[in-house]
């Protein structure tokens, strides 16, 4: 696979989630070829966020997806062609695949207003991509409000649960405000979410510095890759090391689950969804749960209880399903 191919399925694949960053490091490191490929393919993602809505841009995405579906095998053998449908491909991946999940945020747009609210609904996902190149996704249920930005970068997360990747700028530094707490930011990844009066925030890449106050006076945490906070009104500041895949496994539609209460994995299976699971019976509360489902399927998630023995659907309706020991 040629240099610019190979750049736009490892976006591809980094945009699905699926990419293994040592395997990228080390493809990158094979020659100056891969890394002016990369290159170039990041500059295509910038450029197509800012010019999503444009109609030109539909219509290559239109052609580009004609074109790979109409072309012989024996045109691909040259170079020129190889690259153009490369480079058209990762437009159709980013405007078609992702079409509905990413969008453009009003913010980015030359002469709109930087305040700007965003919000998803029950079992709903999106992204925005913000005025300095930051990107914002949203969790199920969840709302974040972007204020105006000056020599900061203010954010607050009203509800629910939020990844932000930043875009880097030392000059003006990105703040999340959750609750009472902040969480201050560069250039980095994490995970901020909020749960009544518990805060949960998890570090994928960078640094960031949580400042807040607990019951025993304000605190401040500088946290590092693969660390997680979690606090609450009653507690001091916890902080531990994370598998930082499995934190964000929400951002592919998954859930992953290692041996927790039925309770717990239950509560949050029920965030993604209108229809409700419900334990009818007290005495499956604690059966321990461990594996993969995709948000939002709670029938699915009912059937593989039943299949592994660990619970007994009973009674379902449009609304709820009960589960009842076996």
């Amino acid at each position: 696979m040629d240099p610019d191919s190979a750049a736009a399925a490892w976006l591809a694949k980094l945009q699905g989630g699926s990419a293994d960053r040592r395997g990228l490091d080390a493809w990158l490191a094979q020659s100056a070829a891969n890394r002016e490929a990369w290159a170039r393919v990041q500059r295509l993602w910038a450029g197509f966020a800012l010019v999503e809505d444009d109609p030109a841009v539909a219509a290559l995405r239109r052609e580009a997806h004609l074109a790979m579906q109409t072309a012989r095998p024996r045109l691909i053998d040259q170079p020129w062609l190889r690259r153009a449908v490369a480079a058209s491909a990762a437009v159709v991946l980013m405007g078609g695949a992702l079409g509905g999940w990413f969008r453009l945020s009003p913010a980015a747009r030359p002469g709109a207003s930087p305040a700007q609210t965003f919000t998803t609904a029950v079992g709903q996902r999106a992204s925005y991509r913000l005025a300095d190149g930051s990107i914002i996704t949203l969790n199920t249920d969840s709302k974040v409000e972007v204020g105006g930005w000056g020599r900061e970068r203010p954010v607050r997360l009203a509800r629910g649960q939020a990844y932000f990747q930043v875009a880097k700028d030392a000059r003006r530094p990105f703040i999340v405000s959750a609750g009472q707490d902040r969480v201050t930011a560069v250039g980095t990844a994490f995970d901020v979410r909020v749960d009544s009066e518990r805060l949960a925030v998890t570090l994928v890449e960078g640094r960031v510095r949580i400042v807040g106050p607990t019951p025993h006076g304000e605190r401040t945490v500088e946290m590092t890759a693969g660390s997680q906070l979690v606090a609450d009104a009653q507690t001091n500041w916890q902080v531990s090391e994370v598998d930082t895949a499995q934190a964000a496994s929400w951002l592919r539609g998954q859930l992953v689950f290692d041996g927790q209460p039925l309770s717990a994995v239950v509560a949050e299976m029920n965030r993604f969804s209108a229809r409700k699971l419900r334990i009818a019976d007290p005495a499956l509360a604690r059966t321990p749960i461990s594996g993969v489902f995709r948000t939002g399927e709670v029938d699915a998630f009912a059937r593989a209880l039943q299949g592994y023995g660990l619970a007994r659907v009973s009674g379902p309706t449009d609304r709820e399903v009960a589960l009842v020991r076996p």
